[in-house]
């Protein structure tokens, strides 16, 4: 078994790696000759761990199959000394192919006592933010602006190791090494990616709004920033988040529209007139000139302006709504009851549809 030591510095503590990788926390990364823990091995574990602003990455390396054990039992150690794992797709695979591999060694091991949190698994929570083609972590890096040096992927890299074991060529075992120590680093530094998905349960806070032409537009702050800006488009507005802000624009309308009165069933319409009384005083009128009241029917009309809402939001039934017609999907409230609370409750919905 070989063991392999780097260590640098970070510039600046961002609000992911205070987070995430604090002192009590481990990246963690394994290579092994296949995808089945039954018919491969691990041949290379990689770790980070954090000092303040020091980073410290290990490798350690297995020569040969019979070295795994030794691996293992060594990461076994450093386990040990730490209660949360970060790593990438590693909930479904490194952490179980390890547990799987210790089960043919009867060794006991520690990793399914960790808090484990999976950065494939939480940006994905973030697509509908990300719009990624997929979340990969090559594809998360290159979405950040990171660039990488090694050009392979796990799977070309079984046949470098192969090779490596049986003739020890420096060559070989350098592209294995960079590979995983890439991978150990780029987690450290996709970090951010992490930021999108803690939007949907971060403290957002209202700046201020105004209304011109026809729009409503309105800032939101948000805790932390963002390392990339994202600009979405949708029939009712867009917005833009950009570092610690959100802007958001919306669509308004001037004019006349309906509110639909939930009491339907305490009116009646009066079929020549086109209106709805209540109950109480159309019960003298001829039994011929109203009917119950339906839903449809049972219409007060208003103008003035009014902002569309984002389709099928709740807005709750403290808040009155209006639509063009009955029939029409389209909700507005009237700007006069715009209040701090529905914009935040507006910005939250849109960032999660």
């Amino acid at each position: 078994m070989e063991t392999i030591t780097y260590e640098y510095k970070i510039g600046k503590i961002t609000y992911p790696i205070e987070k995430y990788f604090d002192e009590n926390t481990i990246f963690f990364d394994i290579e092994c000759t296949g995808l089945s823990p039954r018919k491969s091995f691990i041949y290379l574990i990689g770790y980070a761990y954090r000092e303040g602003n020091n980073i410290t990455i290990t490798q350690l390396l297995a020569n040969e199959e019979s070295e795994e054990l030794e691996i293992i039992e060594e990461f076994e150690k450093v386990l040990c000394k730490y209660d949360k794992l970060l790593g990438f797709n590693s909930t479904r695979f490194d952490e179980s192919f390890i547990v799987e591999r210790c089960r043919k060694y009867k060794f006991n091991t520690s990793i399914k006592s960790k808090h484990h949190i999976d950065m494939y698994l939480a940006s994905t929570k973030a697509k509908c933010l990300l719009d990624l083609p997929n979340y990969k972590q090559k594809t998360i890096e290159e979405f950040l602006g990171l660039n990488r040096d090694d050009k392979y992927n796990g799977g070309e890299l079984i046949p470098v190791y192969q090779h490596y074991s049986l003739i020890r060529d420096e060559e070989s075992k350098n592209l294995i090494l960079l590979h995983n120590y890439e991978d150990i680093n780029g987690m450290i530094y996709i970090l951010d990616i992490m930021s999108y998905s803690d939007i949907f349960n971060s403290n957002l806070r209202y700046i201020s709004h105004d209304i011109d032409d026809e729009k409503l537009r309105f800032e939101i702050e948000l805790d932390f920033s963002l390392p990339k800006s994202i600009n979405k488009i949708r029939d009712y507005g867009i917005y833009i988040i950009k570092e610690n802000r959100i802007y958001v624009t919306l669509n308004l309308f001037n004019g006349s529209l309906f509110t639909f009165l939930p009491d339907y069933k305490n009116y009646y319409y009066l079929i020549n007139d086109d209106i709805i009384v209540p109950k109480s005083l159309g019960e003298s009128i001829d039994k011929n000139c109203r009917r119950p009241a339906t839903r449809k029917d049972c219409k007060v009309q208003a103008n003035g302006t009014f902002l569309c809402l984002p389709d099928k939001i709740d807005v709750g039934t403290s808040l009155r709504t209006f639509r063009h017609d009955y029939e029409s999907k389209e909700n507005y409230i009237d700007i006069k009851d715009l209040r701090e609370e529905l914009l935040i409750k507006i910005t939250r919905y849109m960032l999660k549809h």
